[in-house]
């Protein structure tokens, strides 16, 4: 038997059998699928992708995808690592693999402001690439990309149906959708400092460092990219880099009763110089190991007035609780007596507590 010349379709065995079971007639197949004797195998980090997808979705993020290549210059100005340059590239645009992935960020913002979407919140969770001296490496990434208002869909919704403006999106709206997709996961101290990539704006930056290791960065881009790009809006980004925040465990999620005793709260007062952030002020606090210490957060920062330039006062909170006993009044007085004497240390001046 040969294959007549015009079937140029019918090329192998599995071409043939085709034929075959097309001229029997599919209908007269038994409808089963083949056995299957495997099993799904998932990924080491499965469990953790899934968290901060599903975390993200939830805070009014929409996935997105882009492209893995970018030009030169892009791969100069969002990144120093050595790139990959493509045998056969697309464009000048597309001609090495992506060292970072802020520049698919922008171009997808851009397209989305382009045609009138004045509220876009986008992520996208993919790879970087570098080239290192045997092979390519591959780096795991989230990048976040925001513009527009800084509610949420739902309070949007709600505000555009009363005629309300909507609060513009801000630095900070970004600083906590950051932390709420680092919480979930195991630390032991987490700070932020001004640290960040040229490509950010300095003031409206920062990074973000679990237990000594860089794991984001965030903030505004720098208003000369966003001119150049012509990016009329503010247009923020975040970089969550998971190969470094990976190697902290998920937080496993366990239940604890609502305490039966009062907490009490102490209020402190400090005039501190520019140079000493919350974080230092923090870790002055921290080492003190204060067991029913359950909170030292700021409050309030006053700049101007009564204070001198280079200087600023800031408005503390401690929360002392027990699950065991009332606290009596001298404990939070000697404990209290502890925090100012560990700030003072740090230049701080006490003006009232």
């Amino acid at each position: 038997m040969r294959i007549p010349s015009w079937r140029l379709d019918v090329e192998r065995e599995v071409d043939l059998i085709e034929e075959i079971a097309r001229l029997h007639g599919y209908d007269k197949f038994a409808n089963t699928l083949p056995a299957y004797a495997g099993a799904v195998i998932e990924q080491p980090e499965e469990e953790e992708d899934h968290k901060l997808r599903t975390s993200a979705l939830a805070l009014g993020y929409n996935e997105a995808i882009s492209l893995t290549f970018i030009s030169h210059q892009e791969a100069e100005q969002f990144s120093a690592m050595p790139v990959i340059e493509l045998a056969n590239p697309l464009s000048e645009e597309a001609s090495v693999m992506r060292t970072s992935m802020v520049p698919g960020m922008l171009n997808m913002l851009s397209y989305n402001l382009n045609r009138g979407s004045d509220n876009v919140r986008l992520f996208e969770a993919g790879n970087v690439f570098q080239a290192s001296r045997t092979t390519a490496e591959q780096l795991k990434r989230i990048c976040l990309g925001a513009t527009g208002s800084g509610e949420p869909p739902s309070v949007r919704l709600h505000q555009e149906t009363r005629h309300e403006e909507a609060r513009a999106l801000s630095f900070f709206d970004v600083k906590g959708d950051v932390e709420n997709l680092l919480h979930p996961f195991q630390h032991t101290a987490l700070h932020f400092d001004p640290q960040t990539a040229d490509y950010y704006h300095p003031g409206r930056s920062a990074r973000a460092v679990m237990d000594g290791v860089t794991v984001a960065q965030f903030g505004q881009i720098h208003p000369n990219i966003a001119s150049v790009r012509k990016l009329r809006q503010d247009v923020f980004i975040a970089e969550l880099y998971l190969d470094q925040l990976y190697r902290h465990d998920l937080r496993q999620v366990r239940y604890e009763a609502l305490p039966r005793y009062p907490a009490v709260e102490r209020d402190f007062s400090f005039v501190f110089a520019d140079p000493i952030g919350f974080e230092k002020i923090s870790q002055a606090v921290t080492v003190l190991g204060l067991s029913q210490l359950r909170s030292f957060i700021p409050v309030e920062i006053f700049r101007g007035g009564a204070i001198s330039a280079g200087k600023y006062s800031l408005l503390l909170r401690a929360r002392f609780q027990s699950g065991e006993r009332t606290l009596r009044e001298d404990e939070v007085a000697q404990w209290s007596q502890e925090i100012v004497r560990a700030l003072e240390a740090l230049g701080g001046t006490l003006r009232s507590q």
